[in-house]
């Protein structure tokens, strides 16, 4: 007998900004896991939305922050055996240019996490190693999209 996987399609985003010193990325703790490795926006992608959508609408519910445009960066597939599930998890960046450096967002929407905060921080993308497993899955990729899109090197720097 073959055991049949619910499939659920999923969305991340790399956010990403230019400093002086270097790239940096944003990522979050939830105030209901302080102690959880940092995490990116990500989420579940809506009955009747693309995934270029979901990305847009999960980064406003989870940091509240508005974005304008994601490029596409790559996608996995992750079984989870135990739930008898199978997450197809599309990835975006989005570059922005923003001032603050860190703050706190209830999260709206109606997913699980609606309600619970969400605290914000920007690291520097080449120190990045305590990012929730799932999500390092195409750092290396953003990190040369963005020395080639902006001719810069951040692992030189640092």
């Amino acid at each position: 007998m073959t055991m049949k996987f619910r499939r659920r399609e999923k969305v991340a985003i790399y956010i990403t900004r230019e400093q002086p010193e270097g790239w940096e990325l944003l990522v979050f703790h939830p105030q209901s896991a302080p102690d959880s490795d940092w995490q990116i926006p990500a989420g579940t992608i809506e009955d009747a939305e693309i995934a270029k959508e979901a990305a847009v609408r999960e980064t406003l519910e989870e940091s509240g922050l508005s974005l304008a445009t994601v490029q596409y960066v790559g996608e996995e597939e992750m079984r989870y055996p135990e739930r008898m599930r199978v997450h197809y998890t599309y990835f975006y960046h989005a570059h922005i240019e923003c001032q603050e450096n860190r703050w706190t967002h209830c999260v709206a929407g109606d997913g699980q996490d609606c309600g619970d905060f969400f605290h914000f921080a920007w690291l520097p993308l080449e120190r990045i190693t305590q990012l929730e497993r799932r999500h390092h899955i195409f750092l290396d990729r953003l990190m040369s999209r963005l020395e080639r899109t902006h001719h810069y090197d951040c692992r030189k720097h640092g």
